[in-house]
């Protein structure tokens, strides 16, 4: 399928971070001509009118915490220490893997809705292949996994020996790989 973004104010990425308004050919997902003005497209194609919109390339989050997603607003009052001792380790610690799909998949929506287009997230200790297996499903670029909570005395509910956690990891490196 191809799209066509017609009339829109381009705000570009090359060297000169050149802003014009013009039409973007999108072809097989790639981004194949910037132009003034782009005529001749055969085949179907997907026109979206841009005029008066600012066309952007996707925004990176770089810190970003899916499986917290539908902890969000709770206990905001609380000093960073402690809402992690009373809130969100525990609520970690309680998913299984449906509600970390669950937060994965409304916080990428979320995020999609927004413009995000690549994230690096923090992972989580438990049912991570359930998180990745979210997140292959929303095409959004992603760079997370396991998270090691190996600390005894840091980690609350979602301590793990450190044997097991890097063996699991391992795991999910040889299944995730590319």
């Amino acid at each position: 399928m191809k799209r066509l973004i017609r009339n829109g104010i381009i705000v570009t990425m090359n060297k000169k971070r050149d802003v014009l308004t013009g039409d973007i050919l999108i072809e097989n997902n790639r981004i194949s001509k910037v132009a003034p003005k782009i005529d001749g497209v055969t085949g179907p194609v997907e026109i979206t009118d841009a005029t008066d919109q600012f066309v952007i390339p996707g925004l990176i989050q770089a810190h970003t915490h899916l499986v917290q997603t539908l902890l969000r607003g709770e206990a905001d009052d609380l000093l960073l220490l402690a809402w992690l001792k009373k809130k969100v380790w525990p609520f970690e610690a309680a998913h299984d893997e449906a509600s970390i799909q669950a937060s994965a998949r409304f916080g990428i929506l979320e995020m999609q809705k927004n413009g995000t287009t690549s994230i690096l997230d923090m992972g989580t200790t438990r049912h991570t292949g359930a998180l990745l297996e979210a997140v292959e499903k929303t095409g959004m670029r992603y760079w997370g996994g396991k998270c090691l909570m190996d600390r005894k005395d840091g980690s609350g509910p979602l301590f793990e020996k450190t044997k097991h956690a890097l063996n699991e990891t391992e795991s999910l490196l040889s299944h995730w790989k590319g």
